[in-house]
């Protein structure tokens, strides 16, 4: 009895690493922290003029892999924010488990673009560029709810609850494919609980040839339980980008159109408009300059509202993890129905991003 028991010892000691070898685990993060300068001007008066010190979408997470073999991999990933500048507070951004393999990639859970989950329209406006990795005051690309935000001209829903995505090649167009079910999922005293959040549905497609990228996108939202009528809620987005590397710089041009369920009372426009122009100009290997100008109609406001964006920055990158860049950024913000009042917001940025 005692030599079986040695012998199954020994047999698993010997199976471990043949297990532990086909499982890749790994830790890895994002350190982001910038100074910034921010004033605002309107009609009312100015303000601001201080100086802050933010982080700008610090996180940590932990992706892993398994051979399932016959070309198949078991993927998952947890990735978590925090906030670098104070140490505190720690929030979700991505939770996934899928299955990979030569038919492409299949994940559920929260998704928001990174590691192997999806964000069709994000991921695809993102390619216009930016310095900060579209975090803090220098983003270009909000990750807000598509078309309704108003802190930057360009808005794409980012990070989705209860989601499945899907991404693949097919003779060199890249496809991403996400649908949302949003709103809670628990069962309770084992009653089924319908997830009646806003549902959205999107679909991109890219295709890039020697230096000319060109993509395509269209996300539809499910108002579930409401009246969308009421607010104008978005009903459609339909996105086009393109970009070219001329060799000496790279310009990139967004323009998309959202349509809103009926009309605005407040102005009678039924659809949101954007338009975007960006350049970027290696100055250096690991250096260049970065400028972008968008223009967003937000009819979904009862007053209306017009959004200019215009930005220019530096990076310089110490190593392939490390980036500082320096950068200004005004968003203009002007009521387009009654009395026009314009505000510009001003933030003049220092920042420094490492990952590990």
């Amino acid at each position: 009895m005692n030599k079986k028991l040695v012998a199954a010892a020994l047999g698993l000691a010997f199976a471990a690493p043949v297990f532990a070898d086909s499982s890749n685990v790994t830790l890895y993060g994002r350190v982001h922290q910038a100074l910034d300068h921010q004033s605002t001007s309107a009609p009312t008066g100015d303000t601001g003029g201080n100086f802050a010190l933010e982080d700008v979408s610090s996180r940590f997470g932990i992706r892993g892999t398994e051979d399932l073999g016959g070309g198949l991999s078991a993927i998952f990933a947890y990735e978590f924010s925090v906030a670098a500048d104070a140490n505190a507070g720690v929030g979700g951004r991505h939770s996934y488990i899928g299955l990979k393999g030569s038919w492409g990639t299949f994940v559920a859970g929260k998704q928001d673009g990174g590691n192997e989950s999806v964000a069709p329209l994000y991921t695809q406006a993102s390619l216009t560029g930016g310095v900060s990795n579209q975090g803090g005051p220098l983003t270009t690309i909000g990750g807000g709810v598509a078309s309704l935000a108003n802190n930057v001209a360009i808005s794409r829903t980012q990070r989705t609850d209860n989601s499945f995505g899907y991404k693949t090649s097919i003779a060199g167009v890249a496809l991403e494919a996400r649908h949302a079910l949003r709103g809670t999922n628990d069962q309770a005293n084992n009653t089924p609980v319908k997830e009646n959040g806003v549902r959205e549905t999107e679909v991109a497609a890219t295709y890039k040839v020697g230096a000319l990228t060109l993509g395509g996108g269209l996300q539809m939202f499910d108002q579930q339980g409401n009246d969308p009528t009421v607010a104008a809620a978005p009903e459609r987005t339909v996105q086009g980008v393109a970009s070219y590397n001329f060799g000496s710089f790279t310009l990139a041009g967004l323009v998309a159109q959202t349509k809103l369920y009926g009309t605005n009372a407040g102005n009678g426009k039924d659809d949101n408009t954007e338009y975007l122009l960006s350049a970027t100009v290696p100055l250096s290997a690991n250096s260049g300059l970065f400028g972008s100008y968008s223009d967003s109609e937000r009819n979904n406001l009862v007053a209306g509202n017009e959004l200019t964006q215009a930005q220019v920055a530096y990076y310089y990158d110490f190593s392939k993890r490390t980036r500082s860049y320096v950068g200004f950024n005004r968003l203009t913000t002007e009521n387009t129905v009654g009395a026009r009042v314009e505000t510009d917001q001003d933030n003049f940025t220092v920042g420094l991003r490492h990952n590990f």
